[in-house]
C-alpha cells in the first residue's frame, strides 16, 4: 500500500473517530427528553386533564418590565379551588380548569420550527424567567404549567406567537429546551384572566328582587391629619313592580355636614329618571369585578363594631390608602365611611346591600381582556375603582305583626261575634255551649297568632343566614371593580329628577362645592 493511500486510510479513520466522538457528546436535550416527529403528542404522559390540580402562568409585560404571575389550585385535599396568586379568593375552576389542560392533552407537533436558540426572540418563545428578563425585553412568551395533586409537573410549555397566516397555529417549546414546535392549539381557556376562573354573580341578587335603593352622594377624604367630608344629597326610591318612586330627598350643604339636611318635595312638574334607575338595577344584577385585594385582619365581616380598627395602624393605612376612612361614632363603634359615597339596595326579603366606592385602583390590565362572540379577545381600557361590599338585615322590614286579639270572657266572646249580651229566648246557646265555643275561639285565635309570628320569625331568620353566608363571603375582600360599573351605580343630582316644567325651580339647584383634591 503506497504512502498515500496509507495517509488517506488514516485520515478518514481519525474522521469518524471525531465524528463519533462529537456524537457522543453533543447535548442531550429535546430529542431524547420530548419527541421531535411530526405527529408525536408533546406530552405523552399528560393524558387526563382531571389528573391536574394546579395551573400557574408566567407573563412578562415588554412596555414596563413588569413581571405577572397567576396560579391557580385545589386547595390542600379537598375539592375546594383557590386563585392562590390573588390571595386564596375562592375559585370556580373545576371546568375552566378540565377546559384548560385539555388544550395540551394529545397536543401534537405539526413541524420543527427551528431548533437555534437565537430564534426564540424572533418566535415569541423566550421563556418569561422573573430573575433574569428586564424592561426593554422582546419576544418574551407565556409560561403555561400543569402539576398534579402531588406537585408533580405534568406538562409545561412557553406559548410563543400566531404562524403567520395561520392563527390557529402557535410557536411553543419546551421550557430549558431549544426546539421550536409548530401545534394547533386552542389557547382560550389557558387564560389568566382573573375572571375567568371566579363565580360571575358577585352579589348574588335579581334586579326583579330589589324594593329600594338609597344613594348617598358625598365625598370623603383625609387631609391635614383631619377626616373631611363633603356631602350632596341623600336620595331615596321604592320599587312597586316596575314602577320607581321618590320617597325621600335630602339635600345637604357641602361645606359643613353638620348642617341638618333640607327635604326637598319635587313640584308637579318634575319627572323622576327611570331609565336610571333601572340601568342601576341591572348594573347590580350584572356586577363583574376585575380583581380583589385582601382586607386588613380583624375587620368585622359586616365592618361593623370593629372598636379595635381605630387603632391598628395597618388596617387604617390600607382602608385609607384605597379610599375608605374609619370614623369613631357617638356610640363608640367604628363607621366606614368612602371616598366617593354609598349605594345601598333592599330586596324584598329585607336584606340590604351597602356598597362603599372607594379610590382609583389603577388600570385596566393586558391579562383583563375578555372574550367576545368570535372567539377573540378585547383588551378593555381605562381605569378600575376599590369597592368594599357587606349587607345587614333591614329591621323594618320586619316590624311586629298585629296579633288578633283573644276574648277572655264569654262576653268578650259575644262582642266580638256581634252577639247581645242579655238572655235570650230559648233554643239560643247554653252558658256551658257559650263556654266551649270561648274555648275553642280562645284555641283558633291563640294558633293563628302563633302562625303569624311564626312567619314573621321565618323571614326574619332567613334574612339573618343570607345576610351572615354573603358577609363570610365578602368579609376578606376589597373589590375592584371597572370604571363604568361605578359610572352606571352613580346617580347626579340633575340626573336623578328632572323637571318639566322649565319656569318652575329645580329642586337640582344645590350649593357648589369644590372637594379639595377632586
Amino acid at each position: 500500500m503506497s504512502e498515500g493511500i496509507k495517509t488517506s486510510c488514516f485520515w478518514v479513520a481519525a474522521t469518524a473517530s471525531l465524528a463519533i466522538a462529537a456524537l457522543a457528546a453533543w447535548p442531550k436535550t429535546v430529542v431524547e427528553a420530548q419527541p421531535t416527529f411530526v405527529g408525536q403528542s408533546l406530552f405523552e404522559e399528560f393524558t387526563d386533564p382531571l389528573s391536574a390540580a394546579s395551573l400557574e402562568i408566567i407573563t412578562f409585560d415588554e412596555e414596563e418590565g413588569r413581571p405577572a404571575k397567576f396560579e391557580v389550585g385545589k386547595q390542600g385535599s379537598s375539592e375546594l379551588w383557590t386563585i392562590k396568586s390573588h390571595g386564596g379568593y375562592p375559585a370556580d375552576a373545576l371546568e375552566q380548569m378540565r377546559d384548560a389542560a385539555t388544550a395540551l392533552v394529545g397536543l401534537k407537533i405539526l413541524d420543527v420550527q427551528t431548533r437555534n436558540a437565537e430564534d426564540h426572540d424572533d418566535l415569541g418563545v423566550v421563556e418569561p424567567n422573573l430573575e433574569k428578563l428586564k424592561t426593554g425585553d422582546v419576544g418574551i412568551g407565556r409560561l403555561v404549567t400543569f402539576r398534579d395533586a402531588s406537585n408533580n409537573r405534568l406538562a409545561s410549555i412557553v406559548i410563543g406567537d400566531a404562524v403567520k397566516d395561520d392563527p390557529e397555529k402557535r410557536y411553543v417549546r419546551i421550557p430549558g429546551q431549544d426546539p421550536v414546535y409548530v401545534v394547533k392549539l386552542d389557547e382560550s381557556h389557558v387564560t389568566s384572566n382573573f375572571r375567568r376562573w371566579i363565580e360571575d354573580d358577585l352579589l348574588r341578587l335579581s334586579s326583579i328582587e330589589i324594593s329600594n335603593l338609597e344613594l348617598q352622594d358625598y365625598l370623603s377624604a383625609t387631609g391635614d391629619s383631619r377626616f373631611v367630608r363633603a356631602r350632596n344629597y341623600t336620595a331615596e326610591v321604592a320599587k312597586d313592580g316596575n314602577q320607581w318612586r321618590l320617597s325621600k330627598l335630602l339635600s345637604f350643604d357641602p361645606n359643613d355636614e353638620f348642617i341638618e339636611p333640607t327635604e326637598v318635595k319635587p313640584a308637579e312638574t318634575d319627572v323622576l329618571n327611570t331609565a336610571k334607575l333601572d340601568a342601576i338595577a341591572n348594573a347590580l344584577d350584572d356586577l363583574k369585578i376585575v380583581d380583589v385585594v385582601r382586607k386588613p385582619e380583624g375587620m368585622n365581616a359586616d365592618l361593623k363594631n370593629n372598636r379595635n380598627l381605630a387603632n391598628d395602624q395597618n388596617a387604617l393605612s390600607s382602608l385609607g390608602q384605597r379610599g375608605f376612612y374609619p370614623h369613631l361614632t357617638t356610640d363608640g363603634n367604628v363607621e366606614i365611611y368612602s371616598a366617593n359615597g354609598e349605594l345601598h339596595v333592599t330586596l324584598n326579603d329585607g336584606v340590604r346591600y351597602i356598597l362603599r366606592f372607594g379610590n382609583i385602583a389603577g388600570l385596566a390590565r393586558s391579562d383583563e381582556a375578555e372574550p367576545t362572540a368570535d372567539g377573540s379577545e378585547v383588551i378593555e381600557t381605562g381605569v378600575n375603582r376599590y369597592l368594599l361590599v357587606t349587607t345587614e338585615v333591614d329591621e323594618s322590614r320586619f316590624p311586629l305583626p298585629e296579633m288578633k286579639s283573644i276574648p277572655s270572657t264569654i262576653d268578650e266572646l259575644k262582642s266580638m261575634l256581634g252577639e247581645a249580651t242579655e238572655p235570650k229566648p230559648d233554643g239560643e246557646l247554653t252558658d256551658e255551649e257559650w263556654q266551649e265555643r270561648l274555648e275553642a275561639e280562645q284555641e283558633k285565635i291563640t294558633k293563628e297568632n302563633r302562625r303569624i309570628m311564626d312567619e314573621r320569625k321565618d323571614q326574619l331568620a332567613a334574612a339573618q343566614d343570607r345576610v351572615r353566608q354573603l358577609n363570610a363571603r365578602f368579609a376578606d375582600w376589597y373589590y375592584v371593580i371597572p370604571e363604568q360599573t361605578f359610572s352606571q351605580l352613580r346617580v347626579k343630582r340633575d340626573e336623578l329628577v328632572q323637571s318639566g316644567n322649565s319656569t318652575a325651580p329645580s329642586l337640582n339647584v344645590a350649593p357648589k362645592f369644590e372637594f379639595p383634591g377632586q
